[in-house]
């Protein structure tokens, strides 16, 4: 039996493909539990509650044509900006996100729960690591 490997990810924020600028795209839950004890023994529920883990190189290009008006992160094409436009707004936006792999998509709605980093070390790629939190169900593709 051969394994089936992927090789291929691709990632959209807000419309725009943007794994080019990544180095890590993932689709992470980390379940809420909880044990219920009854007479016949102990029973464990799961809530899913997800998050998308993104890391890679600042690719700041916070340039529009003309004025967006309020924020709107599908005005850019960069994912710091993308990320950052969504968290400065008030109240803090959420950005459509489609993963594939392979042939296969999840789709959802994620906000970022804090901003990109701006800047770093002297001699050393400006690289950032930020978490968005799913906010909406996730919906699976083929």
């Amino acid at each position: 039996m051969a394994i089936k490997t992927h090789k291929t990810l691709q990632l959209t924020l807000g419309g725009k493909t943007v794994e080019c600028a990544l180095t890590r795209a993932a689709l992470i839950d980390s379940p809420t539990t909880e044990e219920l004890t009854t007479f016949c023994g102990v029973e464990t529920s799961a809530i899913p509650n997800y998050a998308l883990e993104i890391g890679g190189f600042q690719d700041w290009d916070y340039t529009v044509a003309g004025d967006p008006g309020p924020p709107v992160v599908e005005a850019y094409d960069a994912v710091c900006d993308i990320i950052h436009t969504a968290y400065v707004a008030d109240p803090v936006l959420a950005i459509d996100c489609v993963l594939t792999i392979g042939t296969a998509t999840r789709t959802f709605s994620a906000k970022p729960i804090n901003d990109v980093p701006f800047g770093g070390d002297a001699g050393a790629a400006l690289a950032f690591d930020t978490t968005l939190d799913v906010v909406s169900p996730i919906v699976d593709g083929p």
